[in-house]
């Protein structure tokens, strides 16, 4: 289980490390995202390098130098966390100096597993790994304590929706910080007793996990959810927009000179989102400055046909008179109007209207960007 676990985990750092460096390369100066980059980079690189220790602990030993590396990578996406609570909640002057004051504890941190690393007789030692877990275990139950605390200090603060993510998150530092006390002990007690119990220890090492899970979750959940709406967004305006397709191609064959000028497409434009909403509220505009232009023969008619007539049968009316070349005296009047405002009622207004055409039986060419 714990296997399984540990491949979530290296997949969900491996993605969110992407989704926030491209983030990072369009935001470079943002310290904050800086510091969730560092955090995701270190913490990706600490879980790839605990494959190289293999079988390490503290019953067999293991490579010392890649549980240098392990732990280390670790210790540090730590303090880049710690970086990121401050840089969100105190001034730049601030994070400044407690960034200053974490990074050499780092040091000290580092320096002890390497000194551990270099004084082992062999690759593989049994006293010296003991060093380096008790070395880092301690460095890093001490910063989780912290970022405990400032999780749940900045979600005092946020708004709901990050506040919900800080909370899961402050939840997963306290995990994490409990399982690594927890790890103190277990080494102590192989100081003194020369033995390991080995079941508490993976279940101890599966709750540390499960830890970093909900940290990585609860700090990605409120972008991820913004993510989800604007997906929501995307796909109602691509609905719309092909939904729109029998009332934009009646009005473009009657007049093609209101269509707007396209941009150049490219290859990607097909699937990208910018592209979605740009044909999206093109059509819309076109379908309106059609009904505008349209509008003057509707008046007209109206005048000859029952009361009851549809819009959709006096468009269909309108459109014939206009391709014949028949004159409409007259101004544009409104057509279609929603009872409300805003682009939403709009559309559903253009929306009705254009199921009520039905699909034409011959869709001209255009309508995209």
């Amino acid at each position: 289980m714990s296997w399984l676990i540990g491949e979530l985990l290296a997949a969900c750092l491996a993605v969110a490390l992407v989704w926030k460096g491209a983030q990072l390369a369009r935001r470079p100066q943002d310290v904050p995202l800086q510091a969730i980059v560092a955090f995701l980079a270190f913490a990706l690189l600490g879980q790839l390098s605990r494959e190289l220790a293999g079988e390490a602990t503290l019953s067999q030993g293991g490579p010392v130098w890649a549980a240098v590396l392990w732990h280390g990578s670790v210790a540090a996406a730590c303090v880049a966390l710690l970086c990121f609570f401050d840089a969100a909640t105190l001034t730049p002057a601030a994070t400044r100096r407690r960034t200053l004051r974490n990074i050499p504890a780092l040091l000290v941190a580092l320096v002890v597993m390497a000194g551990a690393a270099m004084a082992a007789p062999l690759p593989v030692s049994k006293p010296h790994m003991s060093i380096i877990y008790f070395t880092a275990n301690l460095f890093m139950c001490v910063v989780f304590v912290a970022c405990t605390r400032s999780a749940l200090r900045y979600a005092r603060q946020a708004e709901p929706r990050l506040a919900w993510g800080l909370r899961l998150a402050a939840a997963g530092f306290a995990l994490v910080a409990a399982a690594l006390a927890a790890f103190l002990v277990v080494v102590t007690t192989y100081w003194f007793t020369g033995t390991v119990p080995l079941p508490f220890t993976t279940v101890n090492g599966s709750v540390a996990i499960l830890g970093l899970v909900a940290i990585v979750i609860g700090l990605l959940y409120p972008a991820a959810r913004m993510r989800l709406a604007a997906l929501a967004v995307w796909w109602r305006h691509r609905r719309a927009f092909h939904d729109l397709d029998a009332l934009w191609t009646a009005l473009h064959n009657e007049f093609p000179d209101d269509t707007l000028s396209r941009v150049t497409r490219k290859p990607w434009d097909v699937l990208g989102v910018a592209g979605v909403h740009r044909r999206y509220y093109r059509r819309v505009i076109e379908c309106r400055d059609g009904l505008v232009r349209i509008s003057p023969y509707i008046s007209q008619l109206r005048n000859q046909h029952r009361k009851d007539a549809s819009v959709a049968e006096l468009l269909q009316h309108a459109l014939r008179a206009h391709s014949t070349g028949q004159l409409a005296p007259g101004h544009a009047i409104p057509i279609a109007i929603p009872a409300t405002t805003g682009v939403d009622a709009d559309v559903a207004e253009l929306l009705t209207l254009s199921k009520s055409l039905g699909r034409p039986k011959t869709t001209a060419q255009g309508g995209a960007a």
